[in-house]
C-alpha cells in the first residue's frame, strides 16, 4: 500500500484488496493522480497557514515545492506532471494576487499540454486531472472561511487541548472540501467512461483523505529510514502502519454499492460541466454560493491571500525573517533531494518484477543463482574456487545486501563445493538444502564445519519434494530418488540433486552432474522432465546427455558450465552434436565462451544476456 501511494507501484497489491478500493469507487487513493497532488496541495497550505500565517511569498512557495518534490519522489508519472503543473500556476495565481484567475489559468495549461502532444485531450487521466485540478481550485478560497467558521465554534483557546481540537477539525473539514469539490468535478466523467457509480465513493474518500498524508509521508520515511538501518525502518514502519490499516480497512468496510453508469452519456456530461462553468462565469456567480451558505461575511478576495506580509483573515503575528526560511527552505529541498534521489537509486536496483538466473563463469564448475521476481535469492552450488561465487553473488545482488534466502548443494564433488564454504562465511543464508549425505566425502569435514559456523541444520531432499518460493515460481526435486531406489553412495554424480524451475509458462532443468544411468530412471519415471533452458548435466561430459533424456527434456535452449581448455575435454563433441541437432548452434551457450549467463523471464517470455 505505501509503495503504491508514494511510488504508485501496485503490483504488490491483492487482486480482492484492488477490488474493494474499486468498488468503492476509490481506486483512485492508489494511483498517483491529481488529487493526491491537490490534496498534498490544500492541506500543505493549510498547515503553512496555520503555523506561520500567510505570509508572502512563503505560503506559495512551501507547498509549490511540496508538489514538486512529491512529483519528483513519485517518478514524476504523467498524471502527477500534469496536476503539479496546474497546481503551480494556481499558486502563481495567488502570488500575483489573481485567486480568481485560476480556471483560466487552467486552461492555459492545459492548451500548452495539447499543444505539446494534441492525443492529451482525448485521454481519459487527462480530462480527469484537468477537472478534479479545477474542482479543488474552486474549492480552495472557500477553505480560509470554514477555518474560521470552526475557529469560533471551537471558542477562545484557552485550554491546552483546544488548539489541536481545532486543527484536527480543520485538518478533517479540508479533507472533506477536497474530496467533495473532485468528486463532484469527476463524477459525470468516472461514470461516463467506466459505466460504473460507485454510491459511497464520498463518504469513503473523506473519511480515508484525512489519514492519506500521514500514509504518503510515513511510508516515504519508513523506506528511506529502512536504507539507514532496518530497525529505523521498522519503528517508523509501526507508526505508518496505523493510517494504511485505517484505510484498507475502511475500504473493506463501506458498502460496495455500485451502480450502472451507462445512463450517462454526453449530453448529461456537457450539460454538467456547463452549469459549473456558468458558475464560475457569470458575474457573482460564487459569491452567491457563499450566501446561499451563509457566509456572508466576507468577499472571497478577503478570503484568500493578500500579498501585505500579514496573517490575512486568520489574524497574528508574521513568522520569523524571509531570510531565515529561505535558508531552512533550501536545506530542506536540497535533503529532499537527495532523498528521493536515494529512494530511487534503491528501487531500480532492486527487484524488476522478472525471473533471473545466473550461471556464473566460475571457470569448470557449477554455480547458478536465482532471483525471484520479489527479490528472493537462491544460490545453486558454488563452484571449484573459494571466491568465485562471493564475487559474482555480489555483482548481481544489490548494494548492502548480504542475506540468500537459500543455498542448495547439488553433491560434494570439490567443483561444486568449494565456492560455498566462503558464502556460508560471508552471507546471511537462510537455509541449506542437500541430497545424499556423503560423510565419506573428502570434503565432508569443511562442508560440516562450514554448516556449524552458519549455524545451519541443513534439509535432505529427494525427488518429489518442491519448494514453493513465492506465489507462480516454485523448484521441483527430480533427484536424487527415493531411498530404496537410490544408487550407492559412492556415486556421488547420479545421486545429485536435480531441481527443475519452474515461473509460471516457463521452466529451466538444472541437471548438476548427472550421468546415463540418472538420467535413465529420470526418463522412465512420471516426472515433468519437458523444460524451456536445460543446465546440460555434468558440463557435457560424454557420459551424460543421452539421446533419451534430451528427447523428454525437449528444450529451446542449453546452458553449459564449462571452463576454457579445462583438462576433462568438456564439453564432448558428441554432446554438442546432439545438442546441436535438438536447438541449433545459436541456441547453445557456454559459459567459457559467453561468461556469465543471464536468463531472464517474464512467465511467458525468455531473454537471454551474455557477458
Amino acid at each position: 500500500m505505501a509503495k503504491a501511494l508514494v511510488l504508485g507501484l501496485r503490483g504488490d497489491i491483492p487482486d480482492d484488496v484492488v477490488d474493494d478500493f474499486r468498488r468503492t469507487g476509490t481506486s483512485h487513493l492508489l494511483a498517483i493522480s491529481g488529487l493526491h497532488v491537490g490534496v498534498l496541495l490544500v492541506l500543505v497550505l493549510g498547515l503553512v497557514g496555520w503555523i506561520w500565517g500567510r505570509r508572502m511569498p512563503w505560503y506559495v512557495l512551501l507547498p509549490l515545492a511540496a508538489v514538486w518534490l512529491y512529483a519528483l519522489t513519485s517518478g514524476l508519472p504523467v498524471s502527477a506532471v500534469r496536476a503539479t503543473i496546474m497546481g503551480s500556476i494556481l499558486l502563481a495565481g495567488w502570488a500575483l494576487g489573481r485567486p480568481h484567475r485560476t480556471l483560466p489559468a487552467l486552461a492555459l495549461a492545459a492548451a500548452v499540454m495539447a499543444g505539446l502532444e494534441p492525443r492529451v485531450l482525448s485521454q481519459v487521466s487527462f480530462q480527469l486531472s484537468f477537472v478534479a485540478v479545477a474542482g479543488i481550485a474552486l474549492a480552495l478560497p472557500f477553505q480560509p472561511r470554514m477555518a474560521e467558521l470552526i475557529t469560533s465554534r471551537v471558542g477562545q483557546e484557552q485550554r491546552w487541548w483546544q488548539p489541536w481540537v481545532k486543527f484536527l477539525l480543520i485538518w478533517v473539514g479540508t479533507s472533506a472540501l477536497v474530496s467533495l469539490a473532485a468528486t463532484l468535478a469527476t463524477w459525470p466523467l468516472v461514470a461516463f467512461n467506466f459505466q460504473q457509480i460507485p454510491w459511497f465513493g464520498i463518504p469513503t474518500t473523506v473519511l480515508a483523505l484525512p489519514a492519506l498524508p500521514f500514509a504518503l509521508g510515513g511510508g516515504l520515511f519508513t523506506a528511506l529510514l529502512g536504507l539507514v538501518h532496518p530497525v529505523l525502518g521498522q519503528v517508523l514502519g509501526w507508526i505508518t502502519w496505523i493510517p494504511l490499516a485505517y484505510i484498507l480497512k475502511l475500504v473493506s468496510w463501506m458498502p460496495h454499492v455500485t451502480s450502472e453508469g451507462s445512463w450517462v452519456g454526453i449530453p448529461l456530461v456537457l450539460a454538467w460541466y456547463g452549469a459549473l462553468g456558468g458558475l464560475v462565469l457569470l458575474p457573482g456567480g460564487l459569491g452567491r454560493v457563499t450566501r446561499f451558505l451563509g457566509w456572508q461575511g466576507r468577499s472571497m478576495r478577503q478570503a484568500v491571500p493578500d500579498q501585505s506580509g500579514g496573517r490575512g483573515s486568520s489574524g497574528g503575528a508574521g513568522g520569523p525573517p524571509l531570510a531565515a526560511w529561505s535558508q531552512v527552505g533550501l536545506g530542506v529541498g536540497v535533503l529532499a533531494l537527495a532523498a528521493a534521489v536515494l529512494l530511487w537509486w534503491q528501487v531500480f536496483n532492486g527487484p524488476d518484477g522478472k525471473l533471473h538466473v545466473y550461471f556464473f563463469d566460475v571457470g569448470q564448475g557449477d554455480s547458478a543463482f536465482i532471483v525471484s521476481p520479489k527479490g528472493k535469492q537462491v544460490l545453486v552450488d558454488g563452484g571449484a574456487d573459494s571466491q568465485e561465487a562471493v564475487r559474482w553473488a555480489s555483482e548481481v545482488m544489490p548494494m548492502g545486501d548480504r542475506s540468500i534466502d537459500l543455498v542448495v548443494l547439488t553433491h560434494l564433488d570439490a567443483d561444486h563445493t568449494r565456492g560455498l564454504f566462503e558464502v556460508l562465511d560471508r552471507f546471511l543464508v537462510g537455509g541449506v538444502l542437500t541430497g545424499v549425505d556423503h560423510a565419506g566425502s573428502a570434503m565432508y569435514p569443511q562442508w560440516a564445519a562450514a554448516l556449524d559456523q552458519g549455524v545451519l541444520e541443513p534439509l535432505p531432499v529427494r525427488s518429489g519434494y518442491r519448494i514453493e518460493l513465492e506465489p507462480g515460481l516454485s523448484l521441483e526435486v527430480l533427484n536424487p530418488q527415493p531411498m530404496s531406489l537410490r544408487f550407492p553412495a559412492s556415486d556421488v554424480n547420479n545421486n545429485a540433486v536435480v531441481l527443475r524451475l519452474v515461473y509460471r509458462d516457463v521452466s529451466i532443468l538444472l541437471a548438476s552432474d548427472i550421468e546415463a544411468e540418472a538420467e535413465a530412471r529420470m526418463t522412465s519415471g512420471r516426472a515433468a522432465l519437458a523444460s524451456n533452458v536445460l543446465k546440460v548435466p555434468h558440463h557435457g561430459s560424454q557420459t551424460s546427455s543421452t539421446r533419451g533424456f534430451l528427447s523428454r527434456v525437449d528444450p529451446d535452449l542449453a546452458v553449459i558450465s564449462v571452463g576454457s581448455g579445462n583438462q576433462y575435454g568438456h564439453p564432448h563433441p558428441e554432446v554438442v552434436n546432439r545438442l546441436e541437432r535438438l536447438v541449433g548452434d545459436t541456441g547453445i551457450y557456454r559459459t567459457d565462451r559467453d561468461g556469465t549467463i543471464e536468463l531472464i523471464s517474464d512467465g511467458s517470455k525468455l531473454w537471454v544476456k551474455t557477458d
